[in-house]
């Protein structure tokens, strides 16, 4: 999947800074191991993230940020997920990406079935579950035009989708873009801020949007839009991270604390499932509005 729909899948696993946050939140001396894996059908690659926390007794970290990061990863532990036939894979660890992963090929993640991942690190045993949404949402929609924001007009990519009937759904939208025949090799992200995250709180089975901002519409643009039916568990957890980062600033904000499925001591993180619905189009150009 690409890093940018949800942050989904940079892998989110806290970055450099909710590193420093999260030690900075723990209780004195205490030391945790984050375990992060979101697993779909529609991932080519089965992704885990193992890494640590440090103590506010140890002796601080004179590294620079990538050396601090690279010094909380976890690149020993024995990971391994099991189906509900008992048959299991051991992921292994990737230096490029940081991640202990294998091709989806080798194990299958099959909708409505449910998955247990086991961790062993630090002398110590990790255990979570998670059943893989079964369905995802069926169509996807997008137009491209202007909205007013905070006084201000800005070129604007609407995404509308309709809600899966029948079940309460958190969904997280995104989507890349470029300018059509371009030879950048590089895509832009669209920036749909708060509106990435959507449930069906206003009805079940209604239409879904999400607006988000986008640039070169006088141009004709190859978009990409990406939207994820996630497990609770992921939704919350990306949001809470999203908050977070978002209210740095506010001296008042009481930092959200994300929910956690790990089980074991000393263990902490999401465990969970999604589904994922990809549309690529064609769009615009548009005509530019007056003194815009």
């Amino acid at each position: 999947m690409k890093p940018y729909i949800l942050l989904i899948i940079g892998f989110i696993v806290l970055g450099c800074d909710d590193l420093k946050e999260e030690i900075r939140n723990r209780p004195e001396g205490e030391k945790l191991v984050l375990i992060n894996g979101f697993l779909s059908p529609e991932e080519e690659i089965i992704k885990v993230e193992v890494s640590k926390t440090i103590s506010v007794f140890d002796k601080p970290l004179q590294l620079q940020q990538a050396d601090f990061v690279n010094t909380l990863i976890i690149k020993d532990a024995v990971v391994v997920i099991k189906n509900e036939n008992q048959e299991e894979v051991e992921l292994s660890y990737s230096s490029d990406s940081k991640l202990y992963q294998i091709a989806s090929s080798e194990f299958l993640i099959e909708p409505g079935k449910r998955y247990t991942l086991n961790v062993s690190t630090e002398g110590k045993e990790f255990k979570a579950t998670c059943v893989i949404p079964v369905t995802k949402t069926e169509s996807i929609s997008a137009a491209i035009g202007f909205r007013a924001v905070d006084g201000a007009v800005v070129e604007n990519l609407n995404v509308s989708f309709d809600d899966i009937k029948g079940e309460n759904n958190f969904y997280i939208v995104g989507a890349l873009f470029n300018v059509t025949n371009s030879i950048e090799e590089n895509r832009s992200v669209v920036n749909f801020d708060i509106e990435r995250f959507a449930t069906d709180v206003n009805g079940d089975g209604l239409g879904i949007s999400a607006n988000g901002t986008i640039s070169n519409t006088s141009e004709s643009l190859e978009v990409t839009v990406k939207v994820a039916n996630v497990d609770e568990l992921i939704y919350t957890t990306l949001k809470a991270s999203f908050l977070n980062k978002d209210q740095t600033s506010n001296p008042f904000f009481q930092p959200i604390i994300p929910p956690n499925n790990i089980e074991g001591e000393g263990g902490y993180g999401v465990f969970a499932g999604f589904r994922l619905l990809e549309k690529t189009m064609t769009l615009g150009p548009i005509q530019s509005l007056d003194g815009f």
